[in-house]
């Protein structure tokens, strides 16, 4: 399967051969395979993994398999960001974190309850002369201890993590007749590997099926979605 999204794009339509009478617009397309391709990743970071705790329990966020892990390489992205008055600004397009470190050294994940104990704790507080950092999430940033950062030199954090999808588009130019013709110049191409992107292909006929009140389209992509097939 090529990968581009012409490809894609024309893949789409040729599953909904069944129905004569609708094809795609490219920017249905656009809508419905960008809208699924989130869900997909969301697939992937959490909602099909395996409960940790017991059949009880609810379900773990990514497990780091190598299946897993493969498929969303090609969003997992390092970066340095600039420590200001003890906070860490998210990059723009994060999603998920799969490593943070100040100084080379691991920062530990405390919840928001824990700031008070930590930073009285005698045993393991929070130090930049021990290398001994912590941090808490907020939507848009990183809240460090030691508060006193950035000092000593300490300046910037490091964090490997799974950026979101480009919304793909199928950029196109008119001919003579005015009519739409592909422009890979002015498109942006699906960074998912060939099987990802024939699986979100078939998963975007299940939101054409409810559009069009569809019931094999449904049926279809909520086949590919709970069984993987």
């Amino acid at each position: 399967m090529d990968d581009s999204v012409n490809y894609i794009f024309q893949y789409t339509n040729d599953l909904m051969l069944k129905n004569q009478n609708m094809a795609l617009g490219n920017e249905q397309f656009q809508r419905y395979w960008n809208a699924e391709q989130n869900a997909y990743m969301g697939d992937l970071l959490g909602r099909w993994q395996n409960r940790n705790n017991g059949k009880t329990g609810t379900n773990t966020g990514l497990i780091e398999d190598e299946t897993i892990l493969q498929k969303l390489s090609p969003f997992t992205k390092p970066t340095t960001i600039n420590i200001l008055a003890a906070k860490v600004d998210k990059p723009s397009d994060f999603v998920y974190r799969l490593a943070f470190r100040v100084n080379g050294v691991d920062v530990y994940k405390i919840n928001h309850g824990q700031i008070a104990t930590v930073n009285a704790s005698v045993i393991d507080p929070p130090s930049i002369t021990d290398n001994k950092y912590y941090f808490v999430e907020y939507e848009g940033y990183y809240y460090l201890l030691p508060n006193t950062l950035p000092a000593s030199g300490v300046t910037s954090a490091d964090l490997d993590y799974i950026m979101r999808p480009p919304d793909i588009v199928w950029g196109f130019t008119y001919d003579t007749d005015e009519r739409q013709v592909y422009n890979p110049g002015s498109s942006v191409q699906s960074l998912w590997n060939t099987d990802d992107n024939r699986e979100i292909c078939k998963r975007v006929l299940k939101t054409i099926g409810v559009a069009i009140k569809d019931s094999d389209f449904a049926n279809f992509g909520t086949s590919v979605q709970n069984t993987g097939n």
